[in-house]
């Protein structure tokens, strides 16, 4: 998985092609790991299923983004101290779209580094080997993606606090100033 949240740095460069839309393509990117707590508790083996493949993605995983996005927008009080920008009226399929190329990031980034994907299901009913468990095994495939992974998200970090002109711990400790740069990065 990367670790749920690593999966934001993925979809951060696109994030100014969806202007009205950047919360909702970030809860895409993270929402199919709500699975994996789901399927373990009900004694699932491998806890990967249809949230993690590409019909997911584009299917359950986008209704989940849309509902959670809706209820997020609810809360004013949320809306206010992290300072989220006021939602445009946008279409359905924008927004749909939004959430399914937060998904299918999350999906591709997944298949990359785990042993069992259900990239393909229903289609084909079996779990696929992702390329970097067949060349360095899963320990090393997952720890190469973290890494990446880590290393992308201080980049940003580290560029934001340059760009915002402010030290990275106000940055670190404000939950504004983090969604400011994680998910409506307007420099």
């Amino acid at each position: 998985m990367p670790i749920t949240i690593l999966h934001v740095v993925y979809v951060w460069p696109i994030l100014k092609r969806f202007r009205n839309e950047r919360l909702t393509l970030v809860i895409g990117s993270i929402i199919p790991d709500l699975e994996i707590p789901l399927l373990t508790m009900m004694g699932y083996a491998i806890p990967r299923g249809l949230a993690h493949s590409i019909i997911g993605a584009l299917t359950i995983d986008s209704l989940i983004v849309l509902l959670a996005t809706k209820i997020i927008y609810s809360f004013p009080r949320v809306i206010s101290s992290l300072g989220v920008n006021p939602r445009s009226s946008v279409s359905l399929i924008y927004s749909w779209n939004a959430a399914s190329v937060g998904a299918l990031t999350h999906v591709l980034i997944d298949y990359l580094h785990h042993s069992y994907n259900p990239i393909l299901w229903p289609i084909i009913n079996d779990y696929i080997e992702g390329p970097l468990t067949i060349f360095l095994g899963y320990l090393y495939a997952s720890l190469l993606l973290h890494i990446i992974s880590i290393i992308l998200l201080t980049s940003i970090i580290l560029y934001s606090s340059r760009i915002l002109k402010i030290s990275l711990r106000r940055l670190l400790s404000s939950p504004s100033n983090l969604y400011r740069v994680l998910v409506e990065p307007d420099f």
